[in-house]
Order: structure tokens, then sequence, then C-alpha cells
């Protein structure tokens, strides 16, 4: 259907709707559905289908067959564990790209919220915990993977946007076994979602205790001049109610005394990535512009960047540009990683690898 100067024109997936309420309600249905929402409109699977540019048949094949169209990848952690993604198969990706945008993208999150919002970033997460003598750190035990089907129905495919059928369906398509599959595009806005409440709920709680409280993904942080032993407690109790378990080996309490870190970045006195993190990326800069990417990444075994016929510089090098824009997103004026970013571009120049602004 297409709505144009406050009329609505129905198309030919829309006349199971049309013909069970009549022309005049169904228009009336979908202009005050559309006044209240900036989602699209979907009252049955024709609608439904059309949405996705599809046939029902293969609409109903697709959800039926949901939990069984991911690949798992490993993907090596930094202190030697596996991260285990689920990448949704290529017909599937397409049905999850077009909830992203098209609903999920149109849903409020929380504030408080900072990890996959637009706008937002690590730097906005940490910012808030600036010279504060007390910082907790929190993190969630496989946070994508304890979010219910449950939740994610609840909190963006709900009777207040969507018939339950179609709902249920949208919901479907979402997760695999029942629950948020860890490398889905949909998986990180669905979380801020099911997280909209607590996150709200929390946040207030502390601002009228001035505590300042801000969620990267599974990371939340809290800070203020006062102890902080209440709101571990508070955090913890409504986590374990809405299913959740705090990873009780990364829980941090810190004081102004000794280094103060949120998600990577050093907060004591300002906003600063962590000293180490820069010595090594100094280290392997060092490397890669003295003996080039080649050697640099056998030095340093970067065993992600050996493919089959050897070392994969391209792919080095822009690596190496990301990590030192992100140092300069938040010390814009580090003269050392500017100069050092202007020559890995150069590097890439040479290898006809578009430099990354």
């Amino acid at each position: 259907m297409q709505i144009r100067e406050g009329i609505v024109h129905f198309e030919p997936s829309d006349m199971a709707f049309v013909n069970r309420f009549g022309p005049a309600e169904a228009a009336d249905m979908v202009l005050n559905f559309k006044t209240a929402h900036s989602l699209p409109f979907l009252y049955d699977t024709y609608q439904m289908a059309a949405f996705f540019h599809t046939s029902r048949k293969k609409m109903f094949t697709c959800v039926k067959n949901a939990d069984c169209e991911y690949r798992c990848v490993a993907i090596k952690k930094i202190n030697g564990g596996e991260r285990r993604l689920y990448v949704p198969c290529p017909a599937l990706r397409i049905y999850q790209s077009k909830i992203l945008h098209d609903i999920l993208a149109e849903l409020p999150v929380s504030p408080y919220a900072t990890a996959y919002v637009r706008g937002k970033n690590l730097a906005q997460n940490a910012a808030p915990h600036v010279k504060k003598r007390f910082v907790l750190t929190l993190d969630i035990t496989d946070f994508f993977g304890s979010i219910r089907f449950d939740q994610v129905y609840s909190a963006a495919f709900n009777a207040r946007y969507f018939p339950r059928q179609i709902g249920v369906m949208l919901t479907a398509l979402c997760c695999r076994r029942d629950v948020l599959p860890q490398g889905a595009p949909t998986s990180p806005a669905l979380s801020n979602l099911v997280m909209r409440n607590f996150d709200d709920s929390i946040g207030e709680w502390c601002t009228k205790r001035g505590v300042a409280y801000t969620r990267y993904c599974d990371d939340m942080t809290f800070s203020a001049d006062h102890p902080l032993s209440s709101v571990y407690c508070k955090v913890k109790d409504r986590l374990t109610a809405m299913g959740f378990a705090l990873n009780e080996r990364k829980t941090r309490f810190a004081e102004s005394s000794s280094r103060q870190s949120v998600t990577g970045l050093t907060v004591n006195e300002k906003l600063t990535v962590s000293g180490e993190y820069k010595r090594r990326l100094r280290q392997e800069v060092y490397y890669t512009l003295k003996f080039g990417p080649y050697d640099s990444i056998r030095y340093a075994n970067k065993t992600a960047f050996i493919g089959e016929e050897g070392p994969e510089a391209d792919r080095y090098l822009l690596h190496l540009a990301g990590r030192l824009n992100y140092v300069l997103q938040i010390e814009p004026d580090s003269a050392w990683f500017q100069n050092a970013l202007n020559e890995i571009q150069k590097r890439q120049a040479e290898l006809c690898v578009p430099p990354q602004e």
C-alpha cells in the first residue's frame, strides 16, 4: 500500500485485509496506525510477504526452517578462548536486514544504551564516568544467548505493533532455538529493545542517588563519588528476575587511586585510551613501517591475517588504520598517532587499498 496526500492506495497484496474490513474502515486503520507509528502496516501474511518482496510460500518455508539457516563461525578471543557466532544464510539475512532497517531502526531505545545506536560510541559510553571517585563495571554472562523468544516478541513485535501471528513470525525470523543468535544483524538492535525497560528504570534509580549509568552491549558501568555496594545488589536482583546472570569474574570496583577503565578507556582524570593498548599499537606500527606489513604480520603472529597464500597485507593495513582512527577519536590531538595514520595510508595507497577515512 501507499499513502499519498492522506489517501491510502491499496495494492493486490492488501485485498484480503480490505475485503475483511471494507475499504473505508481498512483505510482508517492504516492511517491511525501510521499516525502513531513509523512502522510498516502488516495485518496479515499477504502484506508481510509483500513487505519482504517474496511469496507467502517462500516466507513460510523460511520461518519454519529459520533454526537451521545458520552456520557456526568460531572467532578466537584475545585471551585464548573462542566466541561462537551464528551467521545467517544469505536468504535469511535478507529477511533480517529488512526487519532491522524498516522496523527495529524505528523503535526507540533507552538513552542509557550506547552500543548499536547511531551517533553513539565508546567515548560517549565512558564520558559520564570521568573523574568519579568510584567506578563499578558489570558484565552479563552469555548476553545474546540469554535473551529469550518471548522477550524479543514483547520488546519488538508485540500486539501494539502487529497482530500476534505476524509478531510471532517476525520473532521466529530473528531467533535461533528460541534465543537471540550472536551473529545475526538483528540481534544487537533487539538486545537494546529487550533491555530498554531495565535501562530506563535502573537509570532513573541511579540518577536519584547521584550515580551515573551507561550500558554498552553487555557491559554496564556505574560511577559516583560515594560507594556503590547498593547499586551492585539492585542490579543483580533486577537482572536475575529477567533471566540474566552476572559474570562475577568480570565485576570490577575501582577507586580513583587506581586505574579506572570503562570499555577499554581510562576515565580517572580525562578520557584516554589505555597506555597498554597504545604501546602495543605503536610497536605494530613501528614494525610495519620499518620492515613492511608482511614481516610485521609474521613477527606479531597475526594468524587472522595469514591466508592460504600467505600474509594478507591489505587487510592488515586496514586493520591498523582502523585502530589508529579509534585512538584519534578519543585523543584527537595526538600528533604521533596522526602521523602514524598518514604513513599507514601511504602504504595502503601503494597496495591500491582505499584508505580509511
